[in-house]
């Protein structure tokens, strides 16, 4: 596993990824409701407080403090936190949105004065490293967040992705294609994909870079797992943010655990 491919695609060819993530910058105002409908059914009111673990550009930290939470973001780019400044500030939102360069992996040291009533993180993008990191993350976020605070993981559903699996695909925004070769590794459930990065230029598209993304894909039964190990206490799982039950045939899951404060 090629260990430093989070720096090579989200902080040397992050201009490439973050048109993506402009893309999607719409319709996180939707998910951000959803997020405030499971919070609510969790016992999580506005106001509250909410870590966006690696938030990119800010999506639903945003919005989320439009919906009147207080949220602070925190992402390994500076590129990524110097947009959502930018976003938060059109968006009136500046001051109930703080965004932090901070690598996931350190949120223990890096934000050890804060307690948090919710801790998100959004667009399957837990299972970077290896377990053991994951697991080790999620320990620290248990102690960043208060005794009954709550972890929102949104992730790809890795049974939904063996029934459904595609070796191959294609997306295009903006005047960037990317071209995403897909395996996934059924003794480490890993995917180890290529994406392959190409800019319109007049007629056509130019190569911009070719990127390996290497990530882990959780079954729901190992995340109950992973996150007992870290502390957490779960408490439920979601096919969407209609709360919908989880499905094979659906490809995302929203994963609810508590901090019982053991």
């Amino acid at each position: 596993m090629d260990k430093d491919w989070t720096r090579n695609l989200f902080i040397e060819h992050g201009d490439l990824f973050q048109v993506f993530l402009e893309e999607r910058f719409a319709k996180a105002e939707d998910e951000a409701r959803g997020l405030a409908r499971l919070f609510a059914a969790h016992g999580v009111e506005p106001g509250a407080r909410v870590l966006d673990l690696n938030c990119g550009i800010g999506r639903h930290a945003i919005h989320l403090a439009r919906l009147g939470y207080h949220t602070v973001g925190v992402d390994i780019s500076p590129r990524f936190i110097a947009r959502a400044r930018e976003l938060a500030a059109e968006h009136g939102v500046a001051g109930h949105a703080e965004f932090l360069v901070l690598d996931g992996r350190e949120v223990g040291r890096g934000l050890a004065d804060r307690r948090f009533d919710v801790v998100i993180n959004m667009f399957t993008s837990l299972g970077y490293y290896d377990e053991e990191t994951d697991a080790a993350i999620l320990r620290q976020c248990r102690q960043v967040t208060r005794p009954g605070g709550i972890f929102v993981l949104d992730t790809g559903f890795r049974d939904w992705l063996v029934r459904h699996f595609q070796p191959s695909g294609i997306a295009r925004v903006r005047d960037i294609l990317v071209v995403e070769e897909r395996k996934l590794n059924l003794e480490t459930s890993r995917m180890e994909n290529v994406w392959t990065f190409f800019e319109k230029a007049g007629d056509g598209y130019r190569f911009k870079a070719e990127i390996p993304f290497n990530h882990r894909v959780y079954c729901l039964h190992e995340l109950i797992s992973l996150f007992e190990r870290a502390g957490w206490s779960y408490r439920k799982a979601y096919g969407d943010f209609s709360l919908a039950e989880p499905s094979i045939d659906r490809g995302r899951l929203i994963f609810v655990a508590e901090n019982a404060g053991r």
